[in-house]
């Protein structure tokens, strides 16, 4: 299948999604004083015919008292009317800026579970984005999917939700979503769904105590960096308060991966899954592991150093998760005062590039020898012009982009989780200039969008197989693969920005060979 012009470079600013949240919120908005009896206030909710009422505080912040509430925080409590808003109101309150789109505050409601979101200018609340403003601009809508997910009861019922999150991933990229775009989304749905199986097997097993105990649920590799496209498998880990607990979460572990992978979640072929002892282990045993990569740098500790690196909370005790951070932080960071430290970190940096630079470039033919490629044909020709854009594009660049924000650390600080935000890091930091971290995120970009539509393109040749007459399966048809492109299937103006993308990879990687040769 060939990509089209409009598929490599598709118009985010195209997805209704993208429009400014401006566009749909709601301007008029109605409030009351924190001191109101709560009766008054509901009774302009109701003349109004609205499902919230901003509620002034005298701190000169702001809180907010919604239909959602009138359950749970009134009826029954049984509380009386005549008692003020303060009581029962959420504060304090999320918000968005002005300049966010209508993706932000979906995303935003989705990740805080609210259907009322105030919009802010400045420090004041200029306008308010319901549920069902969104409503209104998309029909199949994710936040509504995880309303369904947190109220799921049962494993059979999981699997069911879990597969509607494909269908939604295939709605967005019809509506002209980019692939960074959908793959942040489809985080926040595999975030829930994944913190619901953890609740549900939990709940089978009558572990409760266990549960109680500090644990923290940790995605890895491209979930952790909420870059995921749509054939993906897991990677996740356990970080675990009490090592004499861990063959308990083992065995927990094992019954969430299996439940995954039931959900449409493949095992992943690597082993890389909290049911195994490698990915299975209590804070000191992690700590313990990745200094001894430092000091051990061999090939095995590199690549599990790659893996575990990128990682991100998604249920369980977050301050786990910050101590992993923290001290991480303190093994990996720029310190000068241990000089054996900062021996064995440069070790380390200097095996890690060597294994990254041993992945090369791959560098695209000129107009001419393509041309003569074409004429010739033939299977061996075929080979040249393929490229498989994720081995030799994207993650060429995610690992030169992780390998540079970690070697830049300063102690204390950690590595933001997506790489296009840690370019935007490298940026901020003076590491990288605005044209370089510029020419790399469109790169990213890019490269990851051509991989979704090749994606795409797979799954939509899958289904017409296995819709079609027995006759017709196995009939030796190809299927593409999911992250390949045939040059010669190309324009020549496609091929001239894909040329682009590889030089500046090749810069980039250059750069690290130069400043660690030094």
């Amino acid at each position: 299948m060939a990509v089209t012009e409009s598929s490599l470079h598709a118009k985010l600013g195209d997805s209704a999604l993208l429009r400014p949240v401006s566009d749909v919120m709601q301007s008029q908005l109605l409030r009351c004083s924190q001191h109101e009896p709560l009766g008054m206030a509901l009774a302009k909710m109701q003349k109004q015919s609205v499902g919230s009422i901003l509620v002034d505080c005298d701190d000169g912040s702001t809180g907010i008292l919604t239909r959602t509430d009138l359950i749970e925080r009134i009826i029954l409590p049984r509380l009386e009317l005549d008692c003020t808003v303060d009581k029962v109101m959420s504060h304090p309150i999320h918000s968005l800026p002005l300049e966010s789109s209508v993706l932000d505050a979906m995303q935003a409601m989705m990740r805080w579970r609210l259907r009322h979101l105030p919009i802010t200018s400045g420090r004041s609340i200029i306008g308010l984005v319901s549920e069902h403003d969104l409503m209104r601009q998309h029909r199949n809508r994710p936040d509504r999917l995880m309303v369904s997910i947190d109220r799921v009861q049962d494993e059979a019922a999981l699997i069911l939700v879990a597969k509607q999150a494909g269908d939604i991933a295939r709605q967005l990229h019809r509506e002209g979503l980019g692939a960074l775009h959908i793959a942040k989304m489809m985080s926040l749905l595999n975030d829930a769904l994944t913190r619901r199986a953890i609740e549900l097997i939990f709940r089978g097993e009558d572990q409760h105590d266990l549960a109680d105990q500090p644990w923290a649920w940790l995605a890895l590799g491209s979930e952790a960096r909420a870059e995921q496209t749509i054939v993906t498998d897991q990677d996740n880990a356990l970080v675990v308060g009490d090592e004499s607990l861990v063959p308990r979460f083992l065995d927990i572990a094992m019954k969430v991966n299996h439940l995954f992978d039931r959900m449409g979640f493949p095992l992943c072929q690597g082993g890389v899954m909290a049911m195994h002892e490698d990915w299975c282990m209590s804070l000191e045993r992690w700590l313990d592991q990745a200094q001894a990569w430092l000091k051990s740098p061999n090939p095995r500790a590199i690549l599990k150093a790659q893996i575990a690196l990128d990682f991100r909370w998604i249920a369980g005790d977050r301050l786990l998760v910050e101590s992993l951070e923290k001290g991480m932080s303190t093994i990996f960071a720029q310190r000068s005062a241990d000089p054996l430290q900062s021996a064995a970190r440069q070790s380390f940096f200097r095996t890690m590039l060597t294994d990254l630079l041993e992945r090369g470039v791959q560098a695209v033919p000129a107009e001419w020898q393509l041309g003569l490629y074409r004429m010739i044909g033939g299977a061996r020709t075929k080979r040249l012009c393929q490229r498989d854009i994720k081995l030799h594009g994207t993650a060429l660049i995610v690992d030169a982009v992780r390998f540079l924000v970690l070697s830049k650390l300063s102690p204390g600080q950690w590595m933001p989780h997506g790489t296009v935000e840690r370019l935007q890091w490298l940026e901020h930091n003076n590491i990288l200039s605005k044209d370089e971290a510029s020419a790399l995120i469109e790169a990213f970009e890019a490269l990851t969008h051509w991989r979704l539509e090749k994606q795409m393109a797979m799954l939509a040749e899958r289904s017409g197989q296995e819709r079609s007459a027995p006759s017709n399966r196995g009939s030796g048809r190809e299927i593409p693969a999911p992250n390949h492109i045939d040059l010669l299937l190309l324009h020549s103006n496609q091929r001239a920005h894909f040329r682009d993308y590889m030089q500046s990879i090749a810069q980039l990687r250059e750069r690290l060979r130069m400043d660690f040769a030094a």
